[in-house]
């Protein structure tokens, strides 16, 4: 019998327990030894609270939740991708499902519209997960005016005469932060895990014991208008509809393409599942695919295409409340041939993207500012007029106030970035390559105007180093004619915001 040492039992801080770490070593011996001391300690009865605490911190399901970080003993096995520690906590008495549901409810709350901005996760004082839900949820109601987590037409997107209360919002739809500095630690379930390393093995281990995969499985409604599947209220709800991923959305990201087929052939998984808890977020496979994964890596290509093929998928399934289809992602990249390839597999192709809750056509996506970086500082028009921006990067941060009530940009200065980042000829090149590819489908509409009422002219005019891209759009038909005569919201034409 392995001999456990002070440096395994050592419990110095609260991010880390002895049972974690031992999970994610290949030692099985010492795994075995920490869980053997755990149930020998756990019958003793009448202990106090602090005698108490040393052995819960020994069990198998001990999971920590400290600091935007949550881990659990079985997460870490999977993770290792150590399959007979994972047979071991399960046989242990681990929870399947890798963390509880009241941490992913936890979790989950920092995806709630309408959260108030001093909203600190860490604060205890609001009870556990569900109980911290149900409150914040409430307030959303109460002092937001969200009743439901998808409706669009909430404060932050309203007009105003007094300033327009807007949030920079982008050709992907942003991930809400954290209030702190720290980026949290995503919060997944033991099959999410599983299906990131690639472990079939442990998958099946997992679905043997009972882990929840209740709305992964589920045949998913491919109706954008669909809000009953994101109402989210209740301890009842199971932790698969709790989660802000799935096990496809984790496989398609790691490149696991044996994990990705498994999962739709033999474990019956939707290839259109949004993740419920997120309804800002909630892209299908589809989209997550094109706006979230590494497509330069040759795993999540394959991946792609078997996605792409599968006889159930709605490649025309968009986000909930910005609509946002898979189209607008592709275009959002700059890279043309991605965008020409993706059409052919589109039922009705480039038409069938249409425009965005926010009034934004793929012309408009093409035209977007990559981030603040691009756009033209010191001119008050453009701060006035440009809240929108096409990245994908889900970490992206544009203003040192990260709080929507703070995003009135009534000085330039507040608007572009302190360090101006121009388009480089590489850039500028992939910009006109994918607009070339929209001018050539002919279905593009240089008139059209956003909730801004910008067209595409609006905001090239705006952006640093594009004077070929502008000449190009102007020459389309009806092109000048925008450019000198449409004003937008702000009565301002794109003329005048380049500065003629």
């Amino acid at each position: 019998m392995y001999q456990l040492t002070a440096e395994d039992l050592d419990d110095y801080d609260y991010i880390d327990t002895p049972v974690i770490r031992a999970a994610a070593k290949p030692s099985l011996a010492r795994l075995e030894a920490l869980l053997a001391r755990y149930a020998a300690s756990n019958r003793e009865q009448n202990l106090s609270r602090w005698k108490r605490l040393p052995i819960d911190r020994l069990s198998p399901n001990c999971t920590v939740n400290f600091d935007g970080r949550i881990q659990s003993p079985l997460n870490a096995a999977i993770g290792a991708n150590l399959p007979d520690n994972v047979r071991l906590l399960l046989a242990a008495g681990a929870d399947p499902n890798g963390i509880e549901a009241c941490d992913m409810a936890d979790f989950s709350v920092n995806f709630i519209r309408g959260r108030d901005f001093h909203f600190n996760r860490n604060e205890r004082r609001l009870g556990p997960g569900f109980e911290r839900r149900a409150h914040v949820l409430a307030t959303a109601r109460s002092e937001r005016g969200i009743d439901h987590q998808t409706e669009l037409n909430v404060p932050e997107r309203n007009f105003s005469l007094t300033g327009k209360d807007r949030t920079p919002s982008t050709a992907k739809e942003k991930r809400p932060k954290p209030m702190s500095m720290r980026l949290m630690d995503r919060a997944l379930t033991a099959l999410e895990v599983a299906a990131r390393t690639g472990s079939l093995e442990i998958l099946d281990l997992l679905r043997a014991a009972g882990a929840d995969e209740s709305a992964w499985t589920q045949p998913s409604t491919t109706s954008s208008n669909d809000t009953d599947q994101f109402k989210i209220e209740g301890e009842t709800t199971p932790i698969s509809a709790l989660a802000t991923s799935s096990p496809v959305h984790e496989a398609i990201a790691a490149g696991q393409q044996s994990m990705l087929r498994h999962l739709l052939s033999i474990c019956r998984y939707s290839p259109n599942y949004r993740p419920r808890a997120t309804p800002t977020v909630a892209l299908p496979p589809l989209s997550y695919a094109i706006a979230r994964c590494d497509l330069d890596n040759t795993g999540v290509q394959r991946c792609l295409v078997d996605l792409l093929s599968h006889p159930q998928l709605d490649a025309n399934l968009r986000t909930p409340i910005f609509s946002v289809h898979p189209l607008h992602f592709a275009t959002a990249r700059h890279d043309p041939d991605l965008l020409s390839w993706l059409a052919g597999f589109i039922p009705g192709g480039f038409a069938a993207a249409g425009v965005t809750a926010l009034g934004h056509t793929l012309l408009h996506v093409a035209s977007l500012p990559l981030t603040n970086s691009q756009i033209i500082a010191g001119n008050t028009d453009i701060a006035r007029s440009i809240h929108c921006v096409r990245t994908l990067d889900s970490y992206w941060r544009p203003f040192h106030l990260l709080s929507p009530i703070h995003m009135q940009f009534q000085t330039p200065g507040e608007m572009g970035a302190k360090n101006a980042q121009p388009m480089t000829v590489a850039e500028q090149q992939a910009q006109k390559a994918t607009i070339r590819v929209l001018l050539e489908w002919g279905g593009v509409d240089v008139c059209a105007k956003d909730v801004d009422g910008n067209t595409a002219l609006h905001y090239l005019a705006s952006t640093l180093n594009v004077d070929e891209t502008v000449e190009m759009v102007r020459q389309m038909e009806g092109g000048e004619a925008v450019w000198q005569e449409a004003t937008n919201y702000w009565g301002l034409t794109p003329r005048q915001l380049w500065g003629e």
